[in-house]
């Protein structure tokens, strides 16, 4: 018989409240999770969802820059202990994101459609500066 980790699904409060150490208490716990997961004992799974969530709530909330948003981002995004589908596209996207004034779930949406060798259908002149801005293009 096989040994199961458990497996945690992140959620945009747990990652804020880790940034900003808004409760100690629950600073403590979300970061004895993220030891946990470093240390394999258990898994995290971050959705590009709530990438968009944290960057709308460190930006509209605590009043973080786009360069700060990317330095806590990256982190997430780049941490091998957190699984995050399409890894290697938000990274791009967080990078675009600081590159551009374009909103993160665009950068996202036009990263994953390059990763995938497809194009984005919009009205949203957005996605033609990203291709001048990103290395995919």
């Amino acid at each position: 018989m096989f040994n199961m980790k458990e497996k945690f699904y992140l959620d945009t409060n747990l990652i804020v409240n880790y940034f900003c150490n808004r409760n100690k208490k629950q600073y403590e716990l979300a970061k004895e999770l993220f030891t946990k997961a470093k240390q394999k004992n258990i898994e995290l799974v971050l959705l590009s969802e709530i990438v968009i969530e944290v960057e709308y709530s460190l930006n509209k909330h605590y009043g973080y820059n786009r360069e700060q948003i990317q330095i806590e981002l990256l982190s997430l995004a780049k941490s091998q202990y957190i699984y995050i589908d399409h890894r290697e596209a938000v990274i791009q996207a967080i990078n675009l994101y600081c590159l551009t004034t374009i909103d993160l779930v665009d950068c996202i949406l036009y990263s994953k459609a390059k990763a995938d060798n497809a194009e984005v259908l919009s009205f949203d002149t957005d996605f033609k500066k990203l291709k001048k801005k990103s290395p995919l293009s």
